[in-house]
């Protein structure tokens, strides 16, 4: 029982901290259109490094479909039903639901590379960290958008190195 309400507690906090950050770092008026193309988007390599640190688990992994909503922690939640491809961190695999605050852009059907840190419960379910949104990315071979991450490095390469030395899961 008192690991239950520890991982609870843990949850609410990590929602709480999750949602406080994204709506402190939001500016205001954004958007809330959905994320639709690779060459829209750009990477902060120092950023990229420090949530790589921060979150549990980073892997490319395919968006199947929404599965609902829920309010988790009083902040209400969409759920994702998402294929794990490639792990950069973490040990994850098979299928895994991914949880996002709906004041952040919904998801659509694809691949994204996600840091996300673990509900750790029977649900298997993984809240994507604050302040860093997936970046949408079909194929890791593709370039990563934006002049920091430097001409030609490939959305893989990228995420390797934001990983550092490889921490959990198999080999890759």
């Amino acid at each position: 029982m008192k690991k239950a309400l520890l991982a609870c507690l843990a949850a609410a906090v990590t929602v709480s901290v999750a949602a406080g950050g994204y709506l402190a770092l939001r500016p205001a008026g954004t958007s809330a259109a959905p994320v639709t193309a690779v060459a829209a988007a750009s990477y902060d390599p120092a950023g990229a490094r420090e949530a790589a640190a921060q979150a549990d688990d980073v892997f490319h992994g395919t968006v199947l479909r929404g599965t609902g909503r829920r309010t988790i922690a009083e902040i209400p939640s969409r759920l994702y039903e998402v294929r794990v491809g490639h792990v950069f961190k973490g040990s994850l695999g098979g299928t895994v639901t991914v949880t996002q605050p709906v004041a952040e852009p919904a998801l659509r059907p694809g691949g994204y590379v996600f840091a996300t840190t673990s509900w750790h419960n029977g649900d298997d379910e993984h809240g994507l960290l604050a302040g860093s949104p997936p970046y949408p990315a079909d194929d890791l071979t593709a370039p990563v958008g934006g002049a920091a991450a430097g001409a030609g490095t490939s959305v893989g390469a990228y995420w390797r190195e934001a990983v550092g030395p490889r921490r959990g899961g198999p080999a890759g």
